[in-house]
């Protein structure tokens, strides 16, 4: 998994269910939270973008991401001013991408989102139908389904068994 795939990732699971309480938790609560955000997932030291600015583009982005994604990529695109560039080196063309400022959060995981876009890989990033986590497939046929099958894993709950022992239950019963 490459660099953007995991801030896009990291993004869109600063909104979780807790696996503990099952309660919806928001993680990017304060400027502070945000502050400790960009600085661990992105490097950054400010953002110039509002904490309000920044969790409605993720929501935008989680409500989107498996369904009508480039539509509101678009509508992001042309809000932020994100503009293609290409560059040569090597031998070899490459389609890059710019924003007007290196200090936003939006424009930062906008532009990770279009490089897993271009990379083919985006199409992997899901959420779990039961917990809403967000995690990259790396099955072979695409075809995970849940975060996870494992109690402790630190990606889940354990989605996939537990959805598997309530359909053998209701299967199994009279």
């Amino acid at each position: 998994m490459n660099e953007n795939i995991e801030t896009v990732l990291s993004f869109l699971n600063t909104w979780e269910i807790s696996n503990r309480d099952r309660v919806p938790f928001e993680n990017l609560s304060t400027p502070q939270a945000l502050q400790q955000f960009i600085q661990t997932h992105l490097g950054l030291t400010n953002s110039i973008d509002s904490l309000d600015e920044v969790r409605n583009f993720r929501n935008d982005l989680r409500s989107s991401i498996q369904t009508d994604l480039e539509e509101m990529i678009n509508e992001w695109l042309i809000v932020r001013k994100i503009v293609p560039r290409v560059s040569h080196a090597m031998g070899k063309f490459k389609l890059g991408f710019s924003a007007p400022s290196k200090e936003s959060v939006i424009d930062q995981v906008l532009i990770a989102t279009l490089e897993t876009i271009q990379d083919g890989d985006i199409n992997r990033i899901k959420s779990c139908p039961d917990c809403k986590y967000f995690f990259f497939d790396k099955s072979k046929s695409n075809t995970k389904k849940w975060c996870s099958m494992n109690k402790n894993s630190p990606t889940g709950r354990a989605c996939g068994t537990i959805a598997k022992v309530r359909r053998h239950r209701e299967k199994n019963k009279k």
